[in-house]
């Protein structure tokens, strides 16, 4: 793996996660940004739509009643107190609980350029995360790898952040290549979520979706009729396209079943079957309704980002 890394970066290896490289991304929590391959109608931040009916107010002080004020509202112990008829203002509530499941399974544990798929993808949920926190949202989620998992209830404040961050960091350790009894996948992980999130939530779903299949879009479809989803998929350019001159001399591959050596014309084979896997894809969120950004390994997340003038 080639690693090239750059001052104005907070990456420090490409292969580990560090917490201080998490904690950079704090001051991006206030931008309005923009994927550069975003999806149609859907932002980063910003003002955002829950899939729940109801006020969502919460009181703020009460005052003299007015014409067209709705009886509703009037505060009643304050009136026979009084007097005089008083009513109930309220503030809007802007919280909500914000659920990111990060996937650091063994498929994500693969870079050939700047760093892991693993290493964006902590990148990317701490950028989620401090965006979150900045709007006064609670932070809860999902983070496994192959052998781990770390359920999180929403918290607000700096608890939710700062636990999220810890746990992304020690799941994102490079697991070894091995069977487990206890093997976590994106399907497991999808049962969980749905038990934990909460009507109305906000759900950041960051994986390469290798895993995703017809099971995995019944529970998308269950989990997004109250909620609102963006799926986020972490690649490399590896996994679309081989290199122009992999082909001229003979090209060895290795993996966990054994190793053998690429054949003439497997090149536009495996062009074909990269091609069909994201269709697959990217049909599934299209049929389900959900917004999927793209997001690559092989260069700064942040350059990944329009950002917006001011």
């Amino acid at each position: 793996m080639s690693i090239a890394l750059f001052d104005n970066t907070p990456y420090q290896t490409g292969v580990d996660v560090h917490l201080n490289e998490l904690l950079s991304y704090k001051q991006q929590e206030k931008l309005q940004l923009q994927p550069t391959a975003k999806a149609a109608y859907q932002q980063l931040a910003g003002n955002y739509l829950a899939k729940i009916k109801g006020r969502g107010m919460e009181f703020a002080e009460v005052r003299h009643y007015q014409a067209g004020d709705d009886v509703r509202t009037i505060d009643w112990s304050v009136t026979a107190r009084t007097g005089k008829a008083h009513t109930k203002l309220f503030h809007e509530e802007k919280e909500r609980p914000v659920f990111i499941l990060l996937d650091l399974s063994d498929s994500m544990i693969f870079g050939s350029q700047f760093v892991f798929k693993s290493v964006q993808a902590c990148h990317l949920a701490s950028l989620l995360s401090w965006q979150a926190k900045q709007r006064g949202d609670r932070l809860g989620g999902i983070i496994f790898n192959q052998q781990q998992v770390s359920e999180l209830k929403p918290r607000g404040r700096s608890k939710g952040l700062m636990r999220f961050l810890h746990q992304s960091q020690q799941l994102c350790m490079k697991q070894p290549f091995k069977s487990s009894n206890n093997e976590q996948s994106l399907l497991l992980q999808l049962k969980r979520l749905s038990r934990l999130v909460q009507t109305g939530s906000q759900i950041h779903l960051i994986s390469d979706f290798s895993q995703l299949d017809e099971s995995c879009q019944k529970l998308l479809t269950l989990i997004n009729r109250h909620n609102q989803i963006n799926a986020w998929q972490v690649s490399d350019p590896l996994e679309q396209h081989l290199p122009k001159n992999a082909l001229k001399a003979q090209l060895q591959v290795n993996s966990l079943q054994g190793s053998g050596y690429f054949r003439a014309g497997g090149a536009a084979d495996y062009q074909d079957a990269a091609t069909l896997r994201q269709q697959k894809i990217d049909n599934t969120f299209i049929k389900q309704g959900i917004p999927l950004y793209k997001v690559c390994a092989s260069m700064p997340l942040m350059e990944q980002f329009h950002v917006p003038a001011r």
